[in-house]
């Protein structure tokens, strides 16, 4: 599936979006939490919901495409994402090595897999998406102003995690969050298939939560832990996304 050059996104529309998925996410939690379910069913039903009303945001309003089947072989894909495979094989190696996997760490492991569904669908796919079309315009910079704004507002996201975690470990997350961002916005954009970045979200999300709990309850990480990876991760997305290669994310995306 193409986006078409000729229309461009409304950026309040991908604003409004964002903040809307936001403020269903704080609503339907405090009235499930009211319902007394457990933590585990909460976040199981927040995240179905969330999903929903993101699918049918795009199907009804927003309209952008989501790139799943690459036009590139595997192996070329592979080689494009060279980096973060390794990245990958490394999280899958922490998931399968975990000391105590019971049917609890089975259903993280499904709640990881459902959020790396949710958050890449909105983030990468649609918001990414969005932001490539509302900047089509700016054939020098289009690509990495879309990339930026994507990866900001998947960072700010983070922030609702003050309402269970101290600030110095948030702020770690949101810096931790916007490197990933601007990492797997280059993923989707150089294989033009979502499917790679939903499989390194869920690798990632399941090898923390089957190693520290869905709380991450007795985890500290200072704020400046979030800097190493956001060092790394942009590094190699101004990489994968240099100037030679703008061209064709441009062709596969915006003709």
């Amino acid at each position: 599936m193409e986006l078409n050059q000729g229309r461009r996104q409304p950026a309040y529309q991908l604003i409004l979006t964002w903040v809307l998925v936001i403020v269903v996410m704080n609503v339907v939690g405090y009235l499930l939490k009211k319902a007394s379910l457990s933590t585990m069913l909460t976040s199981f039903l927040e995240e179905i919901v969330v999903l929903t009303i993101v699918c049918l945001a795009n199907r009804f309003w927003l309209g952008v495409p989501i790139h799943l089947k690459s036009e590139l072989s595997f192996w070329q894909q592979v080689k494009t994402n060279g980096v973060p495979v390794f990245f990958m094989v490394l999280n899958g190696s922490l998931l399968v090595t975990a000391k105590h996997f019971t049917g609890h760490s089975a259903l993280l492991v499904l709640l990881a897999l459902l959020i790396a569904i949710f958050e890449e669908t909105l983030f990468r796919g649609i918001l990414l998406g969005g932001f490539l079309r509302r900047f089509a315009n700016h054939v020098r910079w289009g690509v990495w102003l879309a990339v930026i704004c994507s990866s900001l507002l998947f960072a700010a996201s983070h922030l609702i995690n003050l309402s269970h975690q101290s600030l110095t470990m948030t702020i770690g997350q949101v810096l931790m969050a916007f490197g990933f961002g601007l990492l797997t916005s280059a993923m989707y954009l150089r294989t033009g298939s979502l499917l790679w970045t939903i499989a390194w979200h869920f690798l990632e999300d399941a090898q923390v939560l089957v190693n520290t709990g869905l709380l991450q309850q007795g985890v500290n990480l200072p704020a400046w832990a979030g800097i190493g990876p956001l060092v790394v991760y942009g590094g190699v997305a101004w990489f994968m996304l240099r100037r030679s290669k703008l061209a064709d994310i441009r062709a596969r995306f915006l003709n």
